[in-house]
């Protein structure tokens, strides 16, 4: 057998006149638009879409129509959105639910917290001399973003470095106030039974005084004080830490300069929003 050449002459009725057919067939079926999106992240991503555009309620039966995706389908991830706290039930339908607002505005943190920390933590440094820090939540984390050294030596964390929020004065501070369930969750997996009810309580008590304490459970000889920095809508989106030797800092003293801070830096992110 001998293989067509180039300027070979293929009978249009031979076994290689189909194979254009084929290719423009197959050309044609990958090109053509599907009805509706295919992947479930696809899906997921379509109905949120939907729903933020909508501004305000709107129902499972208008999603399907504006997705494409099946009814039933739309109704069983919309469950599953809402038992995430993605979406919302409304009298009307669905809305945008607290979880994607709280991915809004701990995804643009950083850079307002550069911004708006800075008066607020020279403030803070002239009145206690001792180390301080900003963090935000990452998983069961705290990641510093902003670190101002004081007399700490060694310095027991800097800007970028993560710390356990189970025991840090900074996690605490956050999870107190977190309405998150995963990620309280996630934090408190490592508890056992016997340490779970004393740290629950302990979280009641920094929602009533508004700061936490670290006496040395993260660092040896190292006391921390914490309060948290709120949104408007009292999500924590950063906490705000003096840290000390447990020799000479007197944990009582930074409470409220710790929480005058928080305060003000909460108040300076705000007007930013605004």
């Amino acid at each position: 057998m001998r293989w067509a050449g180039a300027g070979d002459r293929v009978p249009l009725n031979g076994p290689a006149a189909a194979a254009p057919s084929e290719c423009t067939h197959t050309a044609v079926m990958r090109s053509a638009p599907h009805d509706g999106p295919v992947s479930v992240l696809d899906r997921i991503l379509a109905i949120l879409d939907t729903v933020r555009e909508a501004h305000g309620a709107t129902t499972i039966t208008r999603i399907a129509l504006a997705t494409g995706i099946p009814k039933s389908t739309v109704s069983r991830l919309v469950g599953d959105l809402v038992r995430q706290r993605y979406l919302m039930r409304a009298e009307d339908g669905v809305v945008i639910g607290l979880r994607l607002f709280e991915l809004g505005v701990r995804a643009s943190t950083p850079r307002r917290l550069g911004l708006a920390a800075l008066p607020v933590l020279a403030e803070l440094f002239n009145a206690t001399g001792e180390h301080l820090n900003v963090a935000v939540q990452e998983g069961p984390d705290m990641l510093s973003v902003i670190s101002v050294r004081g007399r700490l030596r060694p310095v027991p964390s800097r800007a970028g470095v993560r710390v356990p929020s189970i025991t840090t004065a900074l996690g605490k501070a956050v999870l107190a106030f977190t309405e998150d369930e995963s990620a309280l969750a996630g934090v408190m997996t490592g508890i056992d039974r016997y340490r779970r009810r004393p740290f629950e309580r302990e979280l009641a008590a920094i929602r009533m005084e508004w700061v936490a304490i670290d006496r040395c459970e993260t660092f040896p000889g190292v006391v921390g004080v914490a309060s948290p920095v709120l949104s408007p809508e009292r999500v924590p989106v950063a906490a705000i830490s003096v840290a000390g030797p447990v020799s000479d800092m007197d944990a009582n003293r930074m409470m409220p300069l710790v929480r005058h801070a928080a305060l003000a830096l909460t108040h300076r992110l705000a007007s930013q929003v605004a």
